[in-house]
């Protein structure tokens, strides 16, 4: 099969033929139809460190092609999607476990297209996670740093369906995004501080902020900008939860892999939400598995708002 493999340290990663998979006893065999990008797959690659050699990618949308005998919940020909974190997604094939820890899957509703599906799981999951850990709720207050990427314009819609007021933060490239998401304000962090901003416009504090791009120091300085007793949350580990509790805030890091929502039901319940219009994929740009490598150096340079993916052409297991 054809798939983008980083084989040495420091390698950007190139596209070349491996053997596909064998699934084990409890594992399923996916034809990856649409591979979803995210800004982990170059932290994975770059920063965080990965036994060699590994495919990248993790999340996916495909059919089931086999599966092992103890598999009980999938078959052949069914549509799936989720994250294949051990075997990859920027593949032709990969294999996940029906049922393991980190990398859930679940079917494929017949209304939701392959790329809708593959654009879900990872951003979504975490969007979910933030949302629901938090506790955003109706009438309340949210201030969302970073909300023109995925997990910022899940996170957004996801809070105004549980009755939310969203405000977002971004670049001033971005200034329609006000009206696409339905904000109550949109800052562009270049023209405004956006601390300044939400205390002139909310001198009472707002009671959320989601922060999905602040570094830990620069986190910080939101602490002015929440109501006493209010919650800030970042999904990239920027909180020191000491400094927040000492003037009287509740800061969370938020860490999908430790969240109960990145689960099969997770997946499902997002799925529900896209098949019923309630939810809405953030697709930018569709690329080939032979331009992957470009397509994540885009997302790396922050030049996509919202989801790109891979579509991938099928071909037969012989």
């Amino acid at each position: 099969m054809r798939a983008v493999v980083v084989e040495h340290l420091h390698q950007q990663g190139s596209l070349h033929e491996v053997p596909v998979p064998e699934p084990g006893p409890t594992d399923v065999l996916v034809r990856i139809t649409v591979a979803g990008i995210n800004p982990v797959d170059w932290k994975i690659r770059d920063e965080y460190g990965h036994a060699l050699p590994f495919v990248l990618g993790q999340d996916f949308a495909g059919i089931v092609v086999g599966s092992g005998a103890a598999v009980k919940h999938y078959s052949q020909d069914d549509r799936v999607f989720g994250i294949a974190r051990e075997h990859g997604a920027y593949a032709e094939y990969t294999v996940v476990p029906e049922d393991g820890k980190g990398q859930p899957i679940a079917h494929i509703p017949d209304s939701v297209g392959d790329a809708d599906a593959a654009g879900l799981p990872t951003a979504g999951l975490t969007a979910l996670a933030a949302i629901e850990r938090m506790n955003v709720g109706a009438g309340s207050t949210l201030a969302i740093v970073g909300v023109t990427g995925s997990v910022g314009q899940f996170a957004t819609q996801l809070a105004k369906n549980r009755g939310a007021e969203v405000i977002g933060v971004g670049s001033v490239s971005h200034t329609e995004f006000q009206q696409k998401l339905g904000l109550e304000l949109y800052i562009p962090y270049e023209v405004e501080e956006a601390t300044q901003t939400l205390r002139r416009r909310y001198p009472d504090g707002v009671d959320f902020v989601l922060d999905l791009a602040s570094d830990p120091e620069a986190i910080k300085g939101y602490a002015d900008v929440l109501k006493q007793g209010g919650t800030i949350g970042s999904t990239i580990r920027s909180i020191d939860a000491g400094f927040f509790k000492e003037r009287g805030l509740n800061g969370l890091n938020v860490n999908l892999d430790e969240s109960p929502q990145s689960s099969h039901d997770g997946l499902r319940r997002l799925a529900a939400m896209v098949e019923h219009g309630e939810l809405r994929v953030p697709l930018a740009a569709e690329h080939d598995l032979e331009d992957a490598l470009e397509a994540l150096e885009e997302v790396k340079a922050g030049k996509v708002t919202g989801k790109s993916v891979l579509t991938v052409e099928p071909r037969n297991l012989n």
